[in-house]
């Protein structure tokens, strides 16, 4: 019966033919990807003033885009070998990585501080597939705080297989590993996030916040912004009404965990960081 069960899910969200697309299919809303999900024909389509991503079924209509519109202005953004992206929100932040760990659970207690500081927190959390491949468990729950309306969660993307290799120089690892290739990896993180019942936003964040102009440059021609950091907890960073804090979930870096739990009693308010920009 297990087995039945697990088919039967795997079926309902199946996914093919995922490419990149850039049209608009009225003044304020752009479709970034079409694919088929049960052989049905979908758009990925982004709200360019509110920045919100949704999936809807697909429509055969194009029309010119408002260009002055929000999202336009912050896809063009200048490379930098570290924290490239946007690094200053208008209202305080939280983003939560989830970088792949062999450690069991996560970091619950930041999500359940949330819940009892604010109605619906919100936060970004930065997802690689294979924290989720590893930790079903601790995703559903995330998933579960969200359709009860606790949480306010923007999915991110932290690619998928979140690249690493001990000793390399920063100028050479992660995403610029020699032979990595960042834009199948974000789309096969994008693919998974959807076959797991959840909508990628348009935010992407860097491994290490590491990067150069080739792969800022990969990161825009898919549509996606990139997001740094000026509130690395963990790095003695301190938070402003300008944050965006940067903290890790996966349980591998319990310093930062331990000081926004800390800061986070003297913070007023949490933003959305759709709505920060």
């Amino acid at each position: 019966m297990k087995f039945v069960i697990l088919f039967v899910f795997s079926y309902l969200f199946a996914i093919s033919d995922y490419r990149v697309v850039n049209f608009c299919i009225s003044k304020h809303t752009l479709a970034i990807r079409e694919f088929k999900q049960n052989d049905k024909e979908k758009l990925l389509i982004v709200n360019t003033n509110t920045l919100k991503t949704s999936i809807i079924p697909k429509i055969d209509l194009k029309t010119q885009c408002d260009l002055k519109a929000k999202y336009f202005k912050l896809l063009n953004q200048k490379p930098k070998l570290q924290n490239a992206g946007i690094t200053k929100s208008k209202h305080p932040v939280l983003s939560v990585d989830f970088c792949p760990s062999s450690k069991r659970g996560f970091d619950k207690i930041i999500f359940t501080s949330l819940i009892k500081k604010q109605k619906n927190a919100p936060v970004i959390v930065f997802m690689s597939k294979n924290w989720i491949k590893h930790h079903k468990k601790s995703f559903e729950l995330l998933k579960k705080w969200q359709k009860e309306k606790k949480l306010n969660i923007l999915w991110g993307n932290h690619t998928a297989t979140h690249p690493y290799i001990k000793h390399l120089p920063l100028n050479k690892n992660f995403v610029l590993i020699k032979g990595y290739d960042l834009k199948k990896d974000i789309l096969n993180n994008e693919i998974y996030l959807i076959n797991n019942g959840v909508t990628p936003s348009i935010f992407f964040r860097f491994p290490g916040l590491i990067s150069d102009k080739k792969t800022l440059k990969i990161v825009n021609s898919l549509g996606l912004i990139a997001i740094g950091s000026n509130t690395w907890l963990a790095k003695g960073e301190k938070v402003t009404n300008h944050s965006i804090i940067l903290i890790h979930g996966n349980k591998n870096e319990e310093k930062g965990v331990k000081i926004f739990l800390q800061k986070l009693k003297n913070i007023k308010k949490l933003y959305p960081l759709n709505e920060s920009l």
